[in-house]
């Protein structure tokens, strides 16, 4: 279970980082709005595909409640991690604003 924690971290770090970089192009004008849009569909399924996968777990364990923590896997990557969910978050709502 460990390993696969560690693996939805490490998915969910780099969607946040390709996502960071999206918002960043659309704020220069490098990339039209369409395109944004789809990096933030693509980012939502990563989201949904995560969430289903713990309804599987906890059908496979019979398990009355699951819980995939994705921050305690990414002690290993620290302060990264963190700094990555705030630059996306600055960025997502920077986007917004100047939308």
């Amino acid at each position: 279970m460990k390993i696969l924690k560690q693996i939805i971290s490490l998915i969910l770090l780099i969607a946040f980082v390709i996502s960071a970089v999206f918002n960043i192009l659309f704020l220069f004008k490098v990339i039209s709005h369409e395109l944004l849009y789809i990096e933030f569909f693509i980012l939502f399924v990563i989201v949904f595909l995560i969430s289903v996968l713990g309804f599987i777990v906890k059908s496979i364990r019979k398990d009355e409640f699951v819980t995939i923590n994705i921050i305690t896997p990414a002690k290993e990557l620290g302060l990264l991690y963190a700094w990555t969910l705030i630059f996306w978050t600055v960025t997502y709502f920077l986007t917004m604003i100047f939308k």
